[in-house]
């Protein structure tokens, strides 16, 4: 039975209201869920959801999920939905299969290796392929790991963050311990794993030739133990984890840079003049903006309260204006009907200076003043942006309100990064630093937000709010100091 895309739209436009529907993609499409972004009509979702599975051929799993969902009103509109055919291969566990873990971002390499492991004679679950019509994504996973005996897990900065990827392999550590099923990390790109994942044999994923190579004589067990790696990729020189908070701090050599904006620089402001030589001595500075996983371990571990909960407020940016919204703080950033419910590695908003203060107080870290900020974020030449003087795209940052909201840390690397490899120096939250900017009145912070053009993503572009203030658009990093010396300016 042929149904219109038109018809289509219609029942789901009929049936579902927007928060059904985002529930519904979030249970089925997962995939087309995470494209969903802030303030998208209903309309254009649908739009989203139909392009989705009419590109991966998926058209009978949204009627069979629709039909599952509503299926008094799927019968009277639509008529007998596909009943999927399953085999007992797709419910009993082989040894041999192959379940593949990965992150969104990395799909077209996941679904490469899936159809290398393939033609190799392997069998393969990746999602959504193996996914079943009318199967919700997260019974889909349980089962693919049921009949899996080798969990391959795609390492990169996105699946460190992904929520998803970090299920599966929390379920797959429980088959290990069981005995059935082994795990074979591939390190395909630099990433800092848990240290829930470490201890397993890491195969070298660099090249993908060579890796697949390495991965299938791991698997059919030819390749020597000496070429695989039996221990996470360590983090480069100049890399650490600070102890306390978990946090990857990036170490800043001692020595001069180019501090503030030349007349060359057409978008320079005032505030930012003259361009002048400044001598720092060595330091260490967050990788990442502070998320919320870091930020609520120092609320539990201090019981402490965020001067937007103490007042009762926060400023949000509602489409057309900021205004004052009663309950909006960290945990509920857009007022109190929002959340950061699958958010741990957004950076946390919503805090005052006087709350990040707070949290470098426990940590035993400190805010980076502009200068170590700004440094760390265009090196030592002068950049205007953190990757180089060409104008950012949206393959660099979250910016100029594209997405409308945080996305994760690290999302915009290694295309984004700074000289120095930190990431989310241009757009995502706006910084506040450890510097006045009006000595006693203003806080100055640094790197623009999703929401600010790419004027206010420079590293030299400079704003300021009073150490009370909070908003969605607002967040912090933090640095370590190996030296108490003041910065020499010549």
């Amino acid at each position: 039975m042929t149904i219109e895309n038109a018809d289509l739209r219609q029942f789901i436009m009929l049936f579902f209201n927007d928060d059904e529907l985002e529930d519904f993609c979030a249970d089925y499409f997962a995939d087309v869920a995470q494209d969903f972004t802030l303030g998208m009509t209903k309309s254009h979702k649908v739009r989203l959801l139909i392009g989705y599975v009419d590109r991966r051929n998926r058209r009978e799993h949204l009627l069979a999920a629709l039909a599952k969902e509503r299926p008094g009103h799927y019968g009277e509109q639509i008529g007998r939905a596909p009943t999927p055919v399953v085999t007992p291969a797709l419910l009993t566990r082989d040894r041999r299969r192959v379940f593949i873990s990965h992150a969104h971002q990395d799909a077209a390499t996941a679904q490469r290796l899936a159809a290398g492991l393939a033609a190799a004679g392997r069998p393969v679950w990746i999602a959504p392929d193996s996914i079943l019509p009318g199967e919700q994504w997260v019974d889909a996973i349980g089962r693919g790991l049921e009949v899996s005996g080798i969990f391959v897990l795609l390492l990169s900065p996105e699946a460190v963050a992904s929520n998803w990827v970090r299920y599966e392999t929390s379920l797959a550590i429980i088959l290990e311990k069981r005995g059935k099923m082994d795990i074979l990390p591939l390190d395909w790109r630099p990433c800092d794993p848990p240290i829930t994942w470490q201890g397993f044999h890491y195969v070298p994923f660099r090249n993908y030739e060579q890796g697949l190579d390495a991965l299938l004589g791991r698997l059919d067990g030819t390749l020597a133990s000496p070429a695989v790696s039996t221990a996470p990729p360590r983090p480069r020189p100049g890399r650490r984890i600070h102890e306390k908070t978990g946090i990857e701090l990036i170490r800043i050599p001692a020595g001069p840079f180019l501090y503030g904006s030349s007349d060359a620089d057409k978008m320079a402001r005032d505030n930012e003049k003259p361009q002048r030589t400044v001598d720092l001595p060595e330091y260490w500075i967050g990788r990442y903006p502070v998320t919320n996983a870091r930020f609520a371990r120092f609320v539990q571990a201090k019981g402490y309260r965020t001067t937007a909960e103490q007042q009762g407020f926060g400023w949000v940016w509602t489409g057309g204006k900021w205004d004052k919204v009663r309950g909006a703080d960290w945990r509920h950033p857009r007022g109190p009907k929002s959340s950061i419910d699958g958010k741990d590695e957004h950076p946390v908003v919503q805090v005052s200076w006087d709350d990040a203060k707070a949290f470098c107080d426990w940590a035993g870290l400190v805010l980076p003043t502009e200068e170590q900020w700004e440094k760390a974020a265009r090196g030592t030449d002068g950049l205007v942006w953190p990757w180089s003087n060409d104008p950012p795209t949206d393959k660099h940052c979250n910016y100029n309100g594209n997405v409308g909201d945080t996305t994760p840390v690290g999302r915009y690397s290694p295309l984004g990064d700074s000289p120095y490899s930190c990431a989310d120096m241009a757009g995502n939250v706006l910084e506040w630093t450890g510097s006045w900017y009006a000595e006693g009145a203003t806080r100055a912070l640094r790197g623009g937000s999703w929401y600010n053009y790419d004027q206010g993503t420079r590293a030299a572009y400079r704003n300021l709010y009073t150490p009370d203030s909070r908003l969605l658009n607002v967040g912090f990093r933090v640095a370590e100091l190996l030296s108490v010396s003041s910065p020499e300016i010549s």
